[in-house]
């Protein structure tokens, strides 16, 4: 089994339902406030090691009673921590989300995640990893660093997961370093300027990326399901009919999933399949990190 080293943020977040979204200079009442650890990147290695891959995380948090619970509830979930950057100067990053409607609007405030040094994660990737582990990342650290990582991780061998979110235009040149390119509908328009919700349009999508340089463009489209461009052939698998309750870590927990799965030696078409089942279970759940099934509670799902 190959390991999974997640490079990614760390968040508290702080989410509450409204009934409508206020307007300017508006306050309205909201209801069921929660507090939940989250970050994409924290809730990709929770969904990795819940689905049993050897998940180990490298980031950054504040020296402060949430960067503390981050860290204490990763630990106690199984994932490896031992190459965290501690910052004395700046505080966890923050996620604060109104749940609105069966969606939610994320206003970020990165903190620690923006500090991860390059250097600090090149030494930690350099010793952890070995060729055919699996690196994945997104864009909620510094911008720059999370590229050069991306192109260091590819050099030495690793499998490379990119999830663009939130969705920046990126050069090019960087596109060859990316064996997954993982986007939703608003990430692909953002990237090629078409928002797909047909086959054909994904992969026009597909064609566009790939020409860049990326092996494999995975287009995640909500309760439709997601579409799949390799060289070899067009992969859909279709979302399962669930009751939607909340929707914020659903794409991070297709993610992780996938990446556990590939981490054992599953086709990538096997490994969608069984992300799709997480997913699915993830959004009939509040929360972010506590949505997220383990692969015993995805198996006893879809056997009934």
């Amino acid at each position: 089994m190959k390991k999974v080293i997640v490079v990614g943020s760390l968040n508290m977040d702080l989410a509450i339902k409204v009934d409508k979204i206020p307007n300017e200079g508006e306050t309205i009442h909201g209801h069921e406030f929660l507090m939940n650890n989250g970050g994409k990147g924290g809730n990709q290695a929770i969904a990795a090691v819940r689905s049993g891959a050897n998940t180990l995380f490298i980031g950054s948090v504040g020296r402060d009673s949430f960067g503390n619970t981050i860290l204490e509830s990763l630990k106690s979930n199984g994932v490896n921590v031992d190459s965290m950057e501690i910052q004395e100067n700046e505080s966890t990053g923050l996620a604060m989300i109104i749940c609105h409607n069966k969606d939610n609007r994320i206003i970020l405030n990165p903190g620690a995640n923006f500090s991860l040094s390059y250097s600090f994660a090149k030494d930690k990737l350099s010793k952890l990893a070995q060729e055919g582990d699996y690196f994945v990342t997104q864009f909620e650290n510094d911008f720059d660093t999370t590229l050069q990582l991306l192109e260091y991780a590819k050099s030495i061998g690793m499998k490379t997961i990119l999830n663009p979110a939130p969705a920046k235009v990126f050069p090019d040149e960087f596109y060859k370093y990316i064996d997954i390119l993982v986007l939703n509908q608003s990430e692909c328009e953002i990237l090629t300027h078409i928002y797909p919700k047909t086959i054909e349009e994904c992969e026009r999508v597909g064609q566009i990326l790939r020409s860049k340089g990326t092996e494999n463009v995975v287009i995640t489209l909500g309760e439709i399901g997601s579409v799949t461009i390799t060289d070899k052939e067009i992969i859909k698998v279709n979302a399962y009919k669930v009751e939607v309750v909340d929707s914020t870590a659903a794409g991070d927990s297709f993610i992780g999933a996938m990446a556990a799965q590939l981490s054992f030696g599953y086709s990538l078409k096997e490994a969608l399949e069984y992300a799709t089942k997480a997913s699915a279970i993830t959004v009939t759940r509040k929360g972010a990190q506590i949505s997220i099934p383990s692969s015993e509670e995805i198996n006893k799902f879809f056997q009934r």
